[in-house]
């Protein structure tokens, strides 16, 4: 497995970025429809179009359900990966780490998935956050030991995802563009 950081590698890493925060709010949109209710999606959030869901049970199913398929994508991505041994197809796995991580560190501001579930369910704000961000980061791990990716391969793809969710966090937010209406 040949581990170079190259234009193609940033390219698939931003492509794989973009494509896990649409499936990651995807599911969340979908779980809602699903559920009945109506829902609106962007990059970076989906929400019921009427303010409220249209029961209080719906809420939680639909808040973990993302951050669900987003430790799923991780699993499948790590056979995939180690099967194909194609390095190109590692921010798959990676991703979802960063992704849930820096959620997780979001919660200061505001209670985010992860967060709000585990307040639900007396918890706290930060255990869920800590158990999934723990599990995804030991993926990344256990990947690493046995394709022997090193530490400067690790920070590297960790900052070009960061920066990466960034720009879509920020374009989310500065044209608030709705995928879902």
């Amino acid at each position: 497995m040949t581990k170079k950081i190259n234009l193609k590698y940033i390219l698939i890493l931003f492509i794989a970025v973009l494509l896990s925060c649409f499936f990651h709010e995807f599911a969340h949109w979908i779980t809602g429809e699903l559920l009945g209710n109506k829902m609106s999606m962007s990059f970076n959030g989906a929400s019921p179009i009427s303010g409220e869901y249209k029961h209080k049970w719906n809420a939680n199913i639909i808040t973990i359900s993302a951050p669900i398929f987003t430790i799923l994508q991780a699993i499948v991505f790590y056979f995939i990966v180690n099967k194909t041994k194609n390095i190109n197809l590692y921010p798959f796995l990676f991703f979802p780490f960063v992704y849930r991580f820096f959620a997780g560190i979001a919660n200061v501001f505001g209670p985010n998935d992860e967060g709000r579930f585990g307040m639900s369910f007396g918890l706290g704000l930060y255990t869920v956050s800590i158990l999934f961000s723990s599990l995804l980061l030991f993926l990344i791990i256990k990947f690493s030991i046995k394709n022997k990716i090193g530490l400067k391969f690790n920070v590297i793809t960790f900052f070009l995802c960061a920066i990466s969710l960034l720009l879509i966090v920020f374009m989310d937010q500065y044209f608030k563009i709705k995928i879902i209406r």
